[in-house]
C-alpha cells in the first residue's frame, strides 16, 4: 500500500507546468498552442492554471493542486513578465522550481531586459519571447526529457511561424511594472532634480534678459547699445549652444544607449557605422521595439517619430548655431573644446558618446 501510495503522489505532476501570471494569460495561451499543436506534446502532458483544459479540474482546492503539480514535472516554462514578478504565487513557483532543481526553460517578455533577471534566476540563460531559435532548442529539450511523437518539421515550421507573428500585438497589451526598484525611483529622482536645476537657469536667463532691456532702455546713445549687445551676444551663444548639447546628450537615454545616439549621429551627418550585434545586441533591439530604429533591409534611424523628430530639430538648430557663430564659440569656449557637430570627438566630448 505504502509503495502504491508513493507511485501515486510520484505521478500527479504532469509533464510540463507553465507558470505564468493569469494577467499575461493571452500570451501565454499562444505559448502553450505552440507547445500541443506545433511540437506535438499531448494535452494531459501539460499544465497551465489559466487555460481550461490544462488547468485545475472542478472541485479541486487551487493551491493544494498546484503543489501537487510542482512535486515532479520534468520541465517547467517560466514566462517572465513585469505581471510575474510582481505575483506571490509566480514566485513561489519559481522558488519550489529552484529549490527541487526542476529543468526550467525562461522566457522572457518585454519590457523585461536581460539586467531584470535576478535572485535564482542570475546567471541562467533565458530565451527572448520573439527569438525563433530558442524555440527549437525548446522542442530538443522536450523530445529528451517526454515520451511523445513530435509533429512533423513542416508542421512545426508553419506553426512556430504563426505563433511569432501573432505575438506582436500581444506583446503591446503586456503591463509595466506597477511598482519600481530603489535604483528606478532614484534615477527618477534625480531626473527630476536636473530638470530643476535647468528650470533655474532658465530663470536665470530671463533675469540676465530682462536685466539688459532695462539698460538699454535707459540708453539714449546708439554706441552704448551696441556695446551693451555685443556683451551680452557671447553669453547667449554659448548658453544656447551647451543648451542644445546637453539636451542632445539626454537622448542617451531616450534611445536606450550611447550607441544607438551614435548611429543616429552618424545617420544624421553622413558617417559610416557598423552596428556591434556582440556587444550592443539588447540595447539595438530595444531601439527597434521602441520604434527608433527599423532593420527590415538593413538597419535604419526611423526619423519619422515623434523623437527622432525632436532629436533631428535639436541636431539641426546646433549646426545653424555652430555654422553662423563658429568664432563666438571658439573664442568663448577655448580651442580645445571641440567645435564641429560632425565630429567623432565632438560626440564624445558633448555627448560622451
Amino acid at each position: 500500500m505504502l509503495a502504491n501510495r508513493i507511485l501515486w503522489e510520484f505521478n500527479l505532476s504532469k509533464s510540463i507546468f507553465v507558470s505564468h501570471a493569469v494577467k499575461d494569460k493571452a500570451l501565454v495561451k499562444e505559448i502553450v498552442s505552440l507547445i500541443e499543436d506545433g511540437m506535438g506534446v499531448p494535452e494531459e502532458e501539460i499544465f497551465c492554471s489559466s487555460l481550461d483544459g490544462f488547468g485545475i479540474p472542478s472541485g479541486e482546492n487551487f493551491v493544494t493542486y498546484i503543489k501537487e503539480q510542482m512535486l515532479e514535472p520534468k520541465v517547467v516554462v517560466l514566462v517572465l513578465t513585469p505581471a510575474y514578478f510582481e505575483s506571490k504565487f509566480c514566485l513561489s513557483e519559481l522558488g519550489a522550481a529552484w529549490i527541487k532543481s526542476h529543468s526550467i526553460f525562461p522566457i522572457l517578455v518585454p519590457p523585461l531586459r536581460h539586467s531584470d533577471v535576478k535572485d535564482v534566476l542570475l546567471g541562467t540563460q533565458v530565451a527572448k519571447v520573439d527569438d525563433d531559435i530558442k524555440y527549437n532548442e525548446l522542442l530538443e529539450a522536450l523530445k529528451k526529457a517526454l515520451s511523445f511523437k513530435p509533429k512533423s518539421q513542416t508542421k512545426w515550421d508553419t506553426k512556430r511561424r504563426s505563433f511569432l507573428k501573432a505575438l506582436k500585438p500581444l506583446l503591446k497589451k503586456i503591463d509595466g511594472p506597477t511598482v519600481v526598484s530603489a535604483a528606478e525611483y532614484q534615477a527618477t529622482a534625480d531626473q527630476l532634480e536636473e530638470a530643476k536645476s535647468e528650470l533655474d537657469a532658465s530663470e536665470a536667463e530671463i533675469r540676465q534678459l530682462k536685466e539688459k532691456l532695462a539698460k538699454i532702455e535707459a540708453l539714449k546713445d546708439k554706441e552704448d547699445v551696441e556695446e551693451i549687445n555685443a556683451s551680452y551676444s557671447e553669453s547667449e551663444i554659448s548658453e544656447q549652444f551647451h543648451s542644445l548639447t546637453d539636451e542632445i546628450k539626454r537622448y542617451r537615454h531616450h534611445l536606450r544607449g550611447g550607441e544607438v545616439l551614435k548611429f543616429a549621429l552618424s545617420d544624421h551627418y553622413d558617417k559610416p557605422y557598423k552596428i556591434n550585434w556582440h556587444e550592443d545586441q539588447e540595447a539595438f533591439e530595444e531601439a527597434i521595439r521602441f520604434g527608433f530604429v527599423e532593420s527590415d533591409d538593413g538597419e535604419r534611424v526611423l526619423w519619422s517619430t515623434r523623437q527622432m523628430k525632436q532629436l533631428r530639430q535639436k541636431l539641426q538648430e546646433l549646426d545653424a548655431l555652430t555654422s553662423e557663430h563658429g568664432d563666438e564659440l571658439e573664442e568663448s569656449e577655448g580651442a580645445s573644446t571641440p567645435l564641429d557637430p560632425d565630429k567623432q570627438d565632438f560626440w564624445e566630448y558633448h555627448y560622451e558618446v
